[in-house]
């Protein structure tokens, strides 16, 4: 039987054959791994499954314990207007159009940041208008937000906009560093 399925291999053109050996190789795989799978171990004795015990979180009385967000939704949402009135600010000024000093709701080492590294744009860039598509900011502890902004300015941009309460003024947020992605 083996010579005759050989011989028959063998009068195929090369192109069909290993096409026919590849199509066996993987039926032959699928049909190991269902043996392996379906397979049960065998041993004198049957384990049984046993429930696991029942805890405090899996009892029906009992509602599982939220974590508080890291940062509450009153300030979550003064975050998300700082992010916004710096946009308003950050996008003519990264397109050459305007300053830096009249970026709103930076602190102190991003200002002066900014006011070293302009920058260095080509007419194409220089001509774009950009407006912000989307800003979604993310709570990560009580005194740091992550803002990410996606902008479209005839292509797609990315900015990842990190802030802090520790800026301006106890208490307020400020944008302490921008990413461009």
């Amino acid at each position: 039987m083996t010579e005759m399925l050989l011989a028959a291999l063998d009068r195929l053109p090369p192109r069909v054959r290993r096409f026919v050996v590849a199509a066996g190789a993987l039926l032959a795989l699928g049909a190991v791994m269902a043996a392996l799978t379906l397979t049960t171990p065998r041993s004198d004795h049957t384990r049984r499954r046993t429930p696991p015990p029942p805890t405090a979180a899996s009892s029906p009385r009992s509602l599982p314990r939220r974590l508080p967000r890291p940062v509450p939704a009153a300030a979550m949402g003064d975050a998300h207007r700082v992010a916004e009135r710096f946009l308003a600010g950050y996008l003519p000024f990264a397109y050459g159009r305007g300053s830096a000093l009249a970026i709103p709701g930076v602190t102190s080492a991003l200002r002066c940041q900014l006011l070293r590294e302009r920058a260095r744009l080509t007419p194409g860039e220089r001509r774009r208008r950009p407006r912000v598509v989307s800003l979604q900011t993310v709570g990560t502890t009580p005194a740091f937000v992550v803002a990410t902004a996606v902008i479209d300015d005839g292509g797609v941009t990315t900015y990842r906009l990190r802030g802090s309460r520790s800026g301006v003024e106890p208490g307020r947020w400020a944008v302490s560093s921008v990413e461009a992605g």
